[in-house]
């Protein structure tokens, strides 16, 4: 291959991974006795970890899992599923 042409498919690489958004951070809702509260994760695997981690040693209830904009991934039911799949070592 030609060396303007490798130059060309490296500035093109270079600039995808410029433009490239940032994954959304993912936020567990959850109620600890009477109290509503919210964890930040950087993706889904490392909420749901946080939401068994919580449930398994009594701590919290996990309410849903959601975006920044308030847009709902998993309810109540769903991540209930999702946490059992994690303890049981399955993909989530």
């Amino acid at each position: 291959m030609p060396d303007f042409l490798a130059d060309d498919f490296g500035a093109i690489a270079r600039a995808m991974r410029r433009d490239a958004a940032a994954p959304p951070r993912v936020l567990l809702h959850f109620w600890h006795l009477l109290t509503r509260l919210t964890s930040e994760h950087d993706n889904v695997e490392a909420a749901i970890a946080e939401a068994h981690e919580l449930w398994t040693h009594l701590v919290s209830d996990p309410e849903h899992l959601a975006l920044a904009d308030g847009t709902i991934l998993m309810d109540r039911d769903a991540l209930t599923e999702a946490m059992t799949r994690y303890a049981q070592g399955l993909p989530i």
